[in-house]
């Protein structure tokens, strides 16, 4: 949470440095596209849509007009720190656009509700009006069909990254890389902290089984020294009732070294892990 808030103030400050109007932005006022014009090229380029959708669009870029124009002067979109001519745009952007929000939110079909069927067959108009305003708003293809639209080749790169986010469309890709490198380098500083107790845990499962193997090898030879004590006879040698019990025997013995082997690498697997994770915990408290 400190890192990104250290992030955005920085970010901040990279633009309140940066902020400030060239002669290339000076000259570019006089490209701005007055409100009726805008108006008219999208309506003229509407084909097809809606009137909410019109409507929509129309919203939207005169929204990126005043956005771009208004972080020329300022970062923060102060529109005080602007030129006359420039505020005086600003304002009839402003104003263009609250005709048209007012004239859509009076419509009827503004206060209607718009269920799961209106939205999955695409009928809910006031969801209409609101996505073609975000996407005219906001979006780069929009920025870039509005800057070919209005201004010459040199400026319309400056124009698009005027469009973003606090007014730079590339500090906020930087911002954004920024924050995604905080949190992946928080999210590993938090794995770290619970590799310890994850290790730990999952070590307590082979030196169970270790020790269980352990007791089971244990109980086999215990079974193995009974009959042989049972069963030798006064000159030190082990009698079988056949042969069969013979083999049975030699298997029974060969059992419990296998289980007795298994068990003990098992049980080292579980050391190690514990030391694995010791290790860590040592090396997550320097």
């Amino acid at each position: 949470m400190k890192k990104t808030i250290a992030l955005m103030i920085a970010l901040l400050g990279a633009q309140a440095m940066s902020a400030h109007a060239t002669v290339e932005d000076t000259a570019a006022l006089a490209h701005y596209p007055q409100p009726d014009q805008v108006r008219s090229d999208v309506l003229a380029s509407a084909g097809n849509a809606e009137p909410e959708e019109i409507a929509g669009r129309q919203a939207g870029r005169l929204m990126m007009l005043h956005g771009a124009l208004a972080h020329t002067w300022s970062s923060s979109g102060n529109v005080s720190q602007a030129p006359p001519p420039a505020r005086e745009l600003l304002e009839a952007y402003s104003q263009a656009y609250r005709s048209i929000d007012e004239k859509e939110r009076a419509e009827p079909y503004w206060r209607e509700k718009c269920g799961y069927l209106a939205n999955l067959f695409d009928t809910c108009r006031r969801k209409r009006f609101t996505y073609e305003f975000q996407h005219f708003k906001t979006s780069v293809q929009a920025a870039n069909d509005t800057a070919q639209l209005y201004f010459p080749s040199e400026y319309q790169d400056r124009f698009v990254d005027l469009t973003g986010v606090g007014g730079s469309r590339q500090r906020f890709a930087e911002y954004q890389s920024e924050r995604r490198e905080a949190g992946r380098a928080d999210e590993h500083r938090s794995f770290r902290k619970k590799l310890p107790a994850l290790l730990g845990g999952l070590s307590l499962i082979p030196l169970c089984m270790g020790f269980a193997l352990f007791g089971m090898a244990r109980r086999i030879g215990t079974s193995l020294k009974r009959y042989e004590f049972d069963n030798t006879t006064a000159g030190g040698v082990v009698e079988f009732s056949s042969f069969e019990a013979s083999q049975a025997h030699e298997r029974k013995q060969a059992l419990q070294k296998v289980i007795a082997n298994i068990g003990y690498l098992v049980f080292v697997v579980g050391v190690l892990g514990l030391g694995g994770a010791v290790g860590v915990l040592i090396a997550n408290s320097q």
